[in-house]
């Protein structure tokens, strides 16, 4: 009897530490069914020029919330963009947007803390980086900054013409945060996969009223496994006697409902897959989270995303004072060539 019993209750530690571990990888990526998905088989949804929402009033901001907050809401892919830091040093990359007298959102570390911290405390998400290599930096400059952030463990390589794994397999080997880059790839540092290799990109420069595109634009008709929606659009402002295509705040509700739907499923249609990376700006405006979860054949949580905060008349954000929009019209008004990437 005292043996029966002695079994049975380490056959019921047993099963409490089976159902804990399966419940531990019940939702991927907030959805059980994405789970048995591999990773080119899912739709995450992406900020355009993630780090782009400060200062306050920035005419060339992509976003309105932070990178936690993005996180927060559901954002799974971030595009961001490399710059050399101001000061000339080389232990860090700046996020700047078209040059850094236009939109200077500051060091990358900052951010990669903010990832960190996020993947620490939510074990159960697999989290892409697209990097437009915009100042032709080294891989090397990349691995300093992430190996300082203490990001190591969790970065992810695939080999190009591997197939890909699960999401809970991903998740259970904690190597699920991935990064891509537009140029400058190497073999020395892996884990910076040359996105071309994996994934192409629908074009980007749309104006408003434009029809959104279903074509091939980078690299230049070539198809790969995966690809990026870019979805978003820029519209003239003339400043200081120079016209600029800057991105459009007030028409993201639409950009972001209905057409974001059409846009997606034109192009599931075109290419015969869904697009895996849906790329916005001001994502909390629009549907970005329920087309996402359709792409997917899920049902939407229902979670709402975090209302953009509120611009004071000073220009100030949330209780931090930006110079905003007065200094960013001065910088724009100098700077040629802008454009909406």
């Amino acid at each position: 009897m005292r043996f029966t019993f002695i079994s049975s209750a380490i056959t019921l530690v047993a099963s409490t530490l089976l159902l804990q571990g399966t419940s531990a990888q019940q939702l991927c990526n907030g959805y059980a069914e994405l789970c048995a998905k591999t990773y080119d088989q899912v739709a995450y949804a992406t900020t355009h020029n993630a780090y782009a929402y400060t200062p306050p009033g920035a005419l060339a901001a992509n976003q309105n919330n932070d990178i936690p907050t993005q996180l927060k809401d559901g954002i799974r892919a971030f595009m961001l963009d490399a710059y050399n830091l101001p000061s000339g040093g080389t232990n860090d990359i700046e996020l700047c947007h078209s040059g850094c007298d236009l939109l200077d959102a500051g060091p990358l570390s900052k951010v990669l803390g903010q990832f960190k911290t996020f993947m620490d405390k939510n074990p159960n998400e697999v989290i892409s980086v697209f990097w437009e290599n915009s100042a032709n930096l080294t891989p090397a400059r990349f691995q300093t900054v992430y190996q300082a952030a203490g990001l190591n463990d969790y970065l992810y390589t695939q080999t190009a013409g591997t197939p890909w794994p699960t999401l809970a397999s991903m998740i259970s080997s904690k190597k699920r945060f991935l990064n891509f880059i537009d140029g400058g790839a190497d073999a020395s540092v892996p884990w910076l996969m040359a996105e071309y290799d994996f994934i192409f990109e629908t074009p980007y420069a749309i104006t408003k009223g434009q029809e959104y595109p279903c074509t091939i634009d980078r690299p230049k008709g070539e198809e790969r496994g995966m690809y990026v929606m870019n979805h978003f659009i820029s519209g003239p402002v003339t400043l200081g006697g120079k016209t600029f295509d800057l991105p459009q705040s007030g028409a993201a509700a639409q950009t972001n409902g209905a057409d974001l739907a059409a846009h997606a499923n034109k192009c599931t249609q075109t290419f015969n897959k869904i697009p895996n990376f849906v790329a916005v700006d001001y994502y909390e405006k629009g549907d970005i989270f329920p087309t996402v979860a359709q792409l997917n054949g899920v049902t939407w949580n229902g979670k709402a995303p975090t209302a953009a905060p509120v611009t004071g008349k000073n220009g100030a954000v949330g209780g931090v004072s930006g110079r905003g929009v007065s200094v960013v019209v001065a910088t724009a008004a100098a700077v040629l060539g802008f454009v909406a990437l």
